[in-house]
């Protein structure tokens, strides 16, 4: 039987905790089942009948907003023999019929065709509607599901310091409202969720995994380009439920202006922008093109990084997707829209200078983890030397250190150990 004490020092995590499917069964249903799980951002289910396709853990979901304009998440499942009720990733609709045996479902769920009633039961439609997800909530355009009735509100669950971050991050654009770009780019990986759980909120790796990086920016703009590792003030930080944040609060603005500029055609956007806005408030749209500077992770699946929202999929113990999806700034000048997904495109996007580097580590850690002489992963950095916020409820320390993910294991250990050992 399995002992996750054994699995998860406060220092280091065992190697088994990536690898063995028995963990990560646990997983699915002691994280993903439990506890509220990131499902989209409000604007991809703007309209009534819109909706998106996901899964929760193993359950394969659809949240939608229904005709009376509340958002609700059901099972993707016919209640007959299981078949999916939608095929889509997203879409607009009033029911979801079943191709296996035409049963048809409202979008709130409920049964109202079955062919040939004659042969079934008289009460079937009330009995057999689409499963619902027991809760569904939002907070700032973020909509989270849980199968767990008992779980505590999301406000709570989030808690006031991560709350603080997640408003600092979507408020980031001149204080324009966001909304989720149409498109996102998925990525597979053939490798544990987890490893992209840690990265997204490591600010140890970057001066050395995205090098080519910071030396294409040095060449382009002229000047000595760097992470913030050696800024005293940068922080890593670790709420409370999993919640984490880095934080590289000091770093000047006018380094993340001068990368947009090498942009190819900026040059024009640029000037058009600058007219459009005057110039006293030009520096301060050009910052909004490059997000808020800091990275906010929500235990279990969502990271809030330059101007995406990322949405990590579990699949299986050694296959994950990962869903990155710009947000737009609303009523905004098309330059400055067209400024930032050229600038996400330019780190983030499939073909650019930072996600390929971290995938490409993500393979050689599977590809580490498969040998037996070693196995723990360390995560002691900066341990012992952190300190507390007054808020009572953040631990930090500086940028580099592992303190997020020293404070994901301490939930992932809080919620898999129940009832383990």
């Amino acid at each position: 039987m399995l002992n996750v004490d054994q699995l998860v020092r406060e220092d280091a995590v065992h190697r088994d905790v990536y690898r063995d499917p028995a963990v990560f069964e646990l997983e699915m249903t002691r994280i993903f089942k439990r506890t509220w799980v990131f499902l989209a951002h409000e604007s991809e289910v703007a309209a009534p009948g819109d909706y998106v396709t996901r899964t929760v853990g193993r359950e394969p979901v659809v949240l939608v907003r229904g005709e009376d304009d509340v958002l609700r998440a059901v099972v993707n499942r016919c209640a007959h023999r299981a078949a999916l009720v939608c095929e889509h990733e997203a879409g607009n609709a009033k029911s979801f019929r079943c191709q296996y045996h035409g049963w048809t479902y409202r979008n709130d769920g409920r049964l109202v065709g079955v062919p040939h009633p004659e042969r079934q039961t008289a009460d079937v439609r009330e009995r057999l509607g689409l499963t619902t997800v027991p809760r569904v909530e939002t907070y700032r355009g973020l909509v989270f599901g849980s199968f767990n009735p008992d779980v505590p509100d999301l406000a709570e669950y989030l808690g006031p310091a991560a709350r603080g971050y997640i408003d600092r991050f979507l408020d980031h654009c001149v204080g324009l409202p966001l909304t989720a770009h149409p498109q996102a780019h998925r990525i597979t990986m053939s490798a544990n969720w987890k490893l992209q759980l840690e990265n997204g909120l490591d600010g140890y790796h970057a001066g050395f995994t995205h090098r080519s990086f910071f030396d294409v920016m040095r060449r382009r703009t002229g000047a000595s380009v760097r992470y913030a590792s050696g800024l005293p003030t940068a922080t890593a930080r670790a709420f409370r439920n999993g919640h984490t944040a880095i934080d590289p609060e000091t770093t000047s603005r006018k380094p993340l202006i001068q990368r947009v500029s090498t942009l190819p055609g900026a040059a024009a956007r640029l000037d058009t922008l600058r007219q459009r806005v005057g110039a006293d408030r030009f520096e301060e749209y050009v910052g909004g093109v490059t997000g808020a500077g800091i990275n906010v992770g929500i235990f279990p699946n969502l990271q809030l990084i330059g101007i995406h929202v990322r949405r990590i999929e579990p699949v299986s113990v050694d296959r994950t997707v990962v869903s990155v999806r710009p947000l737009m700034a609303v009523d905004a000048p098309p330059e400055l829209n067209w400024l930032r997904l050229r600038y996400h495109e330019l780190f983030y996007g499939p073909a650019g200078f930072g996600q390929p580097d971290d995938f490409e580590m993500f393979d050689r850690v599977a590809e580490g983890l498969a040998g037996t002489e070693d196995d723990w992963l360390r995560f002691e950095r900066g341990r012992g030397e952190e300190s507390e916020a007054d808020d009572g409820e953040t631990t930090l320390g500086n940028v580099t250190d592992e303190i997020p993910q020293r404070g994901q294991y301490r939930q992932w250990r809080a919620l898999v150990g129940e009832e383990t050992a």
